[in-house]
């Protein structure tokens, strides 16, 4: 999709509501029309879904809107490349209640790598604010265009809203909301870094960057350690070491800080690749907190920044020769690290049915790992009963690359506990948890901005919870979690339509589905979406839903003749 053409959608569009002739230039964009044609406009449109609000709906299929709820812009933000990102709120006439919709306009410039989505801005008071992307296929798309609209702002629980918008070009983000629009730089990492190197990072992408004459240390050799601290820009706070060593060799490398008890204050190697140098120069920078030190060793000596003033004892043998260690029972951990001891994080539960609480340690043994594991209670006489421990990847809009994965050997099928299960701070992994008592199911996971314990719930469906169903018609649906909505819709010459709708029943985990329909008679109708090559393959036949990320998802409708199909995001 690209500027033209979008600009040719809308003054098709808004051409019979006008009484004047607007000149617009032809890499416009017209996503706002003007109050006069808005409210000149006949107000007969049916709503695209069956029950308000709507979710996911083409803001350029509104043809009325609201007296006074014309298109509106909220803010804009201009990255240095000329993407940009605009939120703007409108009214459509087909929701009666007067509701608040809101949708971004993404222009992507001079970039392959850009993206604008919409998300939602929450304050809990205190100095929380909790920014969270929406998740919805239609909120977010990877070419010039138009999201779908969602409510603009609601106190009901569990609806979708997006009250401010952000976009990327792969060097800068820009977001907006009511308030404030602010441009920030990407530095080296897209999100939060946690492993970069620092002498890669221009010096225009840090906040700071200190040198602590505290966090410097020398040998009798001369070799010598420095501890740095530095902040970027875009929010992240990184650590490394900066070593100089002698001809003669030595190594310098950095340690994490674990927590002080009977052993003093423990500080423990930091493995990953790069943490370590044999050579004068930097270490990686790791965003490990809350304390980095580095040290430096040779033949001369061992010294260490924020050296402990006690005596330290080691904590505990490991039970196993190479960490982490699997298959342990967690009763058998006789000490865990300080301010790591057992806690519950997650808590997915059935009403009145299935229970599956997922907790978290690190024992002393095991300085370098989270550990998970899960206790379940699980109803007994019925079929299809069980619990087990997932990982789930960073959250993200396309819901099947976003699949949550079973952990092998995790698996109850009756009241218990699972083994202990170890994950790498830096895998970019979180932990989840399923359990299902035969009728229904809860899913939690610890992901995004959770505060909290929560999960998510829903009744068994067609296909194994967290698996993608194939065949399955939505009129046989009787639950959806999102509203079902008419995404788009595209014409033939002779006037039959075909719909492409979507949404995500409540028996689904993670997936939204899509489909095509249409009343008209003596066509063939059916749903493609783009296969790895990049054409367009059929995926599913009319009135069959197809799980989908909704952005290169299509309906398409032929009367032997010609063809016709919707408008996809990408």
């Amino acid at each position: 999709m690209n500027s033209t053409s979008d600009g040719g959608r809308w003054r098709r569009l808004w051409a019979g509501c006008v009484p004047l002739i607007v000149a617009i230039s032809a890499g416009a964009l017209l996503t706002a029309p003007s109050a006069t044609a808005a409210q000149a406009a006949p107000a007969a449109q049916a709503a695209p879904c069956p029950e308000l609000p709507c979710e996911g709906s083409d803001p350029g299929a509104v043809t009325a809107w609201q007296t006074g709820g014309a298109p509106k812009l909220v803010k804009e933000a201009v990255l240095s490349s000329g993407t940009r990102i605009k939120l703007y709120t409108g009214k459509p006439a087909w929701d009666t209640v007067g509701t608040v919709y809101s949708w971004a306009e993404v222009t992507l410039t001079g970039t392959t790598q850009g993206r604008g989505w919409l998300r939602t801005e929450e304050n809990l008071g205190d100095g929380i604010n909790i920014k969270s992307s929406l998740e919805h296929p239609r909120s977010y798309r990877d070419t010039t265009g138009t999201t779908g609209m969602f409510l603009y702002d609601t106190t009901r629980y569990g609806v979708v809203y997006a009250n401010g918008a952000c976009v990327t070009d792969g060097k800068q983000t820009g977001c907006v909301n009511a308030t404030f629009s602010e441009v920030v730089p990407n530095g080296p990492c897209v999100g939060w870094c946690s492993d970069a190197d620092p002498s890669a990072i221009a010096a225009s992408d840090w906040s700071y960057v200190d040198r602590s004459d505290l966090d410097r240390v020398a040998l009798p050799s001369g070799a010598s350690v420095q501890k740095v601290d530095g902040r970027l820009k875009q929010g992240s706070y990184l650590g490394w070491a900066e070593g100089q060593l002698t001809p003669s060799g030595g190594r310098f490398w950095l340690e994490a800080w674990q927590g002080a008890g009977r052993w003093g204050d423990v500080y423990t190697e930091f493995t990953p690749k790069g943490a370590s140098r044999t050579t004068s120069g930097a270490t990686r920078a790791y965003s490990w907190l809350p304390e980095l030190r580095a040290c430096v060793s040779d033949s001369s000596g061992t010294a260490c920044t924020r050296d402990p003033d006690v005596t330290t004892t080691a904590p505990a043998q490991a039970p196993c020769a190479t960490l982490p260690c699997a298959g342990v029972d967690s009763t058998t951990v006789t000490e865990w690290m300080p301010n790591y001891e057992p806690s519950l994080v997650e808590d997915a539960n059935v009403y009145q049915g299935g229970r599956l609480k997922i907790w978290e340690g690190r024992p002393a043994w095991d300085p370098y790992h989270m550990y998970y594991w899960g206790e379940a209670e699980l109803p007994t006489g019925r079929e299809g009963v069980f619990a087990t421990l997932m990982t789930h990847s960073t959250p993200g809009a396309d819901s099947r690359a976003q699949r949550p994965v079973p952990v092998p050997g995790s698996r109850l099928t009756a009241t218990g506990r699972t083994k202990m299960f170890a994950l790498d701070p830096l895998s970019g992994k979180e932990i989840a948890g399923l359990v299902v008592d035969g009728k229904n199911w809860a899913f939690a996971t610890q992901q995004g901005n959770n505060m909290s314990m929560s999960d998510q719930e829903g009744t068994m469906g067609p296909c194994a919870p967290g698996e993608a169903c194939e065949g399955v018609a939505p009129a046989t649906v009787t639950q959806w979690d999102s509203v079902a909505t008419d995404w788009s819709t595209a014409k033939l010459p002779g006037g039959q339509q075909v719909t492409l709708s979507g949404s995500r029943p409540s028996w689904s985990v993670t997936d939204y589905y899509a489909w095509a329909h249409t009343t008209a008679t003596g066509t063939t109708v059916w749903l493609e979406d783009k296969a790895p090559g990049g054409t367009y393959t059929k995926v599913a036949a009319e009135k069959i839903m197809k799980a989908t990320s909704g952005q290169s998802v299509r309906a398409c409708i032929s009367d032997g003749t010609a063809t016709a199909c919707t408008k996809p995001l990408l």
